[in-house]
């Protein structure tokens, strides 16, 4: 789509690609070089680091007896857990944190992670496109205060006219009053009453500038919740909650971008979904670099589906829910 103000790519190589991270890096090193025997020089490339942060790093962790003849750590079960999950999944990275005591700080916890995670690797002259949900908007109590050059914030999502926390457009405003840059936003509800009107909004020239922007960003951060009254999506009734048996009936496992997707990841055939103000599904999975941040053991279909919907590079999610995933792809690999 082409609007008054066309929006290309940056050339390859304009923009450093992501790193690889973990919830313990140290650990990490420790655990590509002890474990899975990797070279020093083949973890530098991985990592993005000098050789000599490499081994000083090791040498470090020799002299704290983190690894004697196994690594120990505590965070040693996360760092396998994100290396299995990396394998199985076929990810760049892989972020594991521990599954909070109570469930409710669950959305919390994985937040804490994307705002560390953002804070590596969102850097200047890039493009970044961002969905909202509860996990989402918690990474803004720990998201750090920069300045960033030549760097964007695009929202995925449209707005509520009731704005609460839970207004999809409030997380991509947010993370660029933190670093200091543009935003680009939806202006147009999340939800509209007939297919007509979306196509009509989506031509005009100031909405297809926000959907060329998203189309070209170089990173997108991503939730995906459940079909069921739980979900942020019904419980704040941005979707009314009588759609759950129909959409269940019609294969829905998923939300994302507060479109509705079966467990192979596709669109249900649902009237909801042509109603949705959203950049599309296929263009967010063209992003080069897309995270997924969500946890819970009752989201697990979710997530599957999510992964095959919009194939992440980057998975930030717990303990619990990494485990179950990993078996969960053990079996379907078997």
């Amino acid at each position: 789509m082409t609007g008054e103000h066309p929006v290309s790519r940056k050339p390859k190589g304009a923009v450093s690609r992501p790193t690889l991270v973990s919830a313990d890096m140290a650990v990490k090193m420790a655990w590509l070089y002890h474990v899975e025997g990797m070279t020093q020089e083949g973890i530098a490339n991985l990592l993005g680091v000098s050789r000599m942060k490499v081994m000083r790093a090791l040498a470090t962790s020799a002299s704290e007896n983190m690894v004697v003849t196994t690594i120990n750590a505590d965070t040693v079960e996360q760092v396998a857990l994100e290396r299995a999950l990396e394998q199985h999944w076929d990810l760049h990275s892989a972020v594991v944190v521990p599954t909070p005591v109570e469930s409710r700080n669950l959305e919390r916890a994985i937040g804490h992670a994307v705002a560390r995670y953002l804070a590596t690797q969102f850097q200047d002259g890039m493009t970044l496109a961002i969905g909202g949900g509860a996990t989402l908007h918690s990474s803004l109590s720990f998201l750090q205060q920069r300045e960033l050059k030549d760097a964007t914030v695009i929202g995925l999502v449209g707005s509520l006219p009731h704005s609460q926390w839970i207004n999809p457009s409030v997380v991509a405003t947010k993370v660029a009053e933190r670093m200091r840059v543009d935003s680009y936003q939806i202006s147009a509800p999340v939800v509209v009453d007939d297919a007509g009107l979306r196509q009509r909004l989506w031509e005009q020239p100031l909405l297809q500038e926000v959907r060329d922007r998203a189309a070209a960003a170089d990173m997108a951060v991503l939730t995906v919740g459940d079909v069921s009254p739980d979900a942020t999506i019904f419980r704040h009734n941005i979707v009314p909650k009588d759609l759950i048996a129909p959409l269940r009936e019609r294969g829905a496992v998923a939300n994302m971008l507060c479109y509705f997707i079966d467990g192979r990841g596709c669109l249900v055939d649902h009237g909801i979904n042509q109603r949705i103000m959203a950049v599309d599904l296929p263009v967010v999975a063209a992003i080069p670099h897309v995270v997924l941040a969500a946890g819970g053991r009752n989201k697990i279909p979710a997530i599957e589906a999510a992964l095959r919907a919009v194939p992440a590079r980057t998975l930030i999610t717990d303990s619990e829910t990494a485990q179950a995933l990993i078996e969960r792809r053990q079996v379907d690999e078997d």
